[in-house]
Parts: structure tokens; sequence; C-alpha cells
């Protein structure tokens, strides 16, 4: 029996290898490796060629040709034409197209693929936050995507509203974005330990990791005597400056504020997840964050805003506290509260874990979508 075959198309100027294990990679991905495809990623090529030892053995990385020169001219149409050339001359070969985002220029790229191909499965992925989502359900004259064979939405609670509107006409389903559990090795006997974790672009506006610094120093030092606080991630030049400033004006927590920087190797990351007892995700907005589920996943308490339309579809009352958006009493008041009763804290991130695991992992979602493509259903 011949394989199924796909080809996700990402075409933006920031395509990178950070991007081959979020949705947009992840998803040809999954389906290659858990379901049996043939998979392409075809990617802007004017940060360079992608390579990525492990995820070449599932997908095939192509490039839309794009030189940097015109990138830097801003000539934006150029662009267009090459991602209009590649989808005209790939899409007979594959089964199903996989696009981003819910734009005119995406529709006309679905009535092209079906033009080249009038068997293929066009399959937009909406990638829809809170404002995507109030912007269409007042645009309710935008006509029929005709050409569009399926939508999904991260949040469930946005299917039934979609599928009301005309644009969608009944063809919009759910699929959170999932994590992998198994791209890295590391030691699964470690133990838990009084470690505050976050996880980001640290210091970016979005990501308001400032609110979590200033958290930590307000809670009484008595109280977090034991614990530490680590930040994963790159650094804004201003944001170290700050934070150095802050720690070094008092050597209590000079020992306790640890700064891993970046860390790609994801084996190394998984250890510090599985040693640590809470996550906290301060931003003042995200799409869908992965690494909710990744830190779920190895059992940590989540402490996140309410910054992004499914939190309340990953993070329960029963495992875990959702606070508003850039309240820093609440989210002192958190801390405080999570610390207090630290043992609670390690069961409840152990059933959060047996939730993200049967509801979030690439595995599962990989072939829900295989299913939506194949039979129309869950």
């Amino acid at each position: 029996m011949m394989k199924k075959r796909i080809l996700t198309m990402f075409w933006y100027d920031d395509a990178g290898e950070v991007h081959l294990y979020k949705d947009v990679g992840g998803i040809p991905y999954a389906l290659a490796k858990y379901c049996g495809w043939q998979a392409t990623f075809a990617y802007n090529d004017v940060n360079g060629i992608i390579h990525n030892q492990d995820y070449e053995k599932y997908v095939k990385l192509d490039t839309i040709h794009y030189p940097k020169i015109l990138c830097k001219l801003k000539l934006r149409y150029y662009k267009y034409f090459q991602v209009i050339k590649y989808v005209w001359r790939n899409a007979p070969k594959y089964d199903v197209i996989n696009f981003y985002h819910c734009h005119k220029f995406i529709r006309s790229l679905c009535w092209l693929a079906k033009k080249a191909n009038p068997n293929i499965i066009t399959y937009v992925k909406l990638d829809m936050g809170r404002e995507g989502f109030y912007k269409e359900q007042k645009n309710i004259r935008g006509g029929k995507w005709e050409s569009v064979s399926l939508f999904t939405v991260e949040a469930s609670k946005y299917v039934q509203c979609l599928n009301k509107l005309p644009k969608f006409s009944n063809k919009v389903k759910y699929l959170p974005n999932g994590f992998f559990n198994d791209l890295g090795n590391f030691d699964t006997d470690i133990k838990k330990e009084k470690i505050i974790l976050t996880v980001g672009r640290l210091g970016t506006y979005q990501k308001n990791t400032e609110m979590l610094i200033n958290s930590f120093f307000a809670v009484n030092k008595e109280k977090i005597s034991e614990w530490k606080l680590f930040l994963v991630g790159p650094l804004t030049d201003e944001f170290k400056v700050w934070l150095d400033k802050k720690i070094d004006s008092d050597e209590f927590y000079r020992d306790r504020v640890i700064i891993t920087g970046n860390i790609a190797d994801k084996g190394k990351l998984y250890e510090i997840y599985a040693r640590s007892s809470i996550f906290v995700l301060p931003s003042r907005f995200e799409g869908f964050s992965l690494v909710i589920q990744e830190a779920l996943h190895f059992s940590c308490f989540p402490i996140i805003t309410d910054c992004f339309a499914g939190a309340d579809e990953i993070v329960k009352k029963e495992y875990g506290i959702i606070i508003e958006n850039e309240n820093i009493e609440m989210l002192i008041q958190a801390i405080e509260k999570v610390i207090a009763k630290y043992p609670d804290c390690i069961s409840k991130g152990q059933i959060a874990a047996r939730f993200v695991d049967k509801n979030f992992s690439w595995e599962i979602l990989g072939n829900r979508l295989q299913n939506y493509f194949l039979l129309g259903e869950e």
C-alpha cells in the first residue's frame, strides 16, 4: 500500500530549526513518525539551510528559495511568486497540502493546489488566538472558502462558533498543539527538587518574565529559602542588564536565581523539567504555548496567566492555577500557596502528567489528524 503524502508550507522569513518541533514542523513529523506518512516540510531559506539529523529521518526538508538580498529590499511580491510556483509544481505529488493562518493569500493557494491536483486535501491550521477569533466573528461576509477541505483550531470552545460562519462551512475540527516526549535521552529516575521553572524568550514583552522575577522577590525570604528559580531560554540584552542589577542588589538571591540561557539539547532541557516542581508561565499573550505541555508531562505544578484561549483546557483546577493577566498580586499568592503545600504540589503534578499524556501528545494528535484526513472524523 502506498504511503500517504503531506506537504507542509512555511514561507515566513523567520523560518529556522526552532520551528521543526513546534506545530508547523510537528504536524508532518508526527504523521511521518507515528502514522507512517511520507512528509515534506517546505520553508523559506532566507536564514539559510536547515538541517536536523533526527527530523530528517522522517521528514524531507525542502527550500522555497528567496535570496536574502531580495528580502532586504522587501520585494514581498517575489516571495509570493516563489510560493505560488512551488505550490503549482508540487501539489500533484501529494495527498495533503498544509497551510497556516487564515488570510486571502492562503485561500488563493488552496484554490491553486486544487487546480493542480483536484484530489488533494487542502488543510489550513488556523493557529487562532482570541484576537483572530473575534475578528472572524465580525467578518461574517467573508464568503465560503470552498477550496479548503479542512480547518483545525487549537481551542475546542471555538469550533462550534466558527462552524456557524459561512466562511468555514462546518469544516472546522479541534486539534490542539501537542508535544513530543521522545526527543531527548535523560535519567528518568530524577527526583523532584524545590525548583520554580520558566522557559521562553526571557525579557520579551510577550513573556512578561519581569513579573515572575518581581513576584519571586516579593515572597517572604523564609518561605523560599530552600527554593530556586530557574530561568531557561535566551535573554534580551535589556532584560539581562536589569536582572543582573536586581540579583546583585541582594546577596540572598544570587544563588537562588539560576540563569541557564538557551538549552537546545532536549535531553538537558527535559532533565530540568523533571527536577522542577513548579512551572510558571507569566506571559501577556500566547498562541498556544508548547512549554506548558512539556512541563505538565514532567509532573510540574503549573501556575499560568490567562494568556491564550485554550489555557483552561490544559490547566485544570484539580492540578493547577490560572491567574489574571499581569496580576502580580495573584502570582505572589499562587506561589506562596503552592510552596506552602509542597507534597500536595508533587501529587497534583502527577495528575497533570497523566492528563496531558492522554490528551496532548503528538502521537495521539497525529492519529486524530490522520482520521480527519482519511475518514472525516475523530
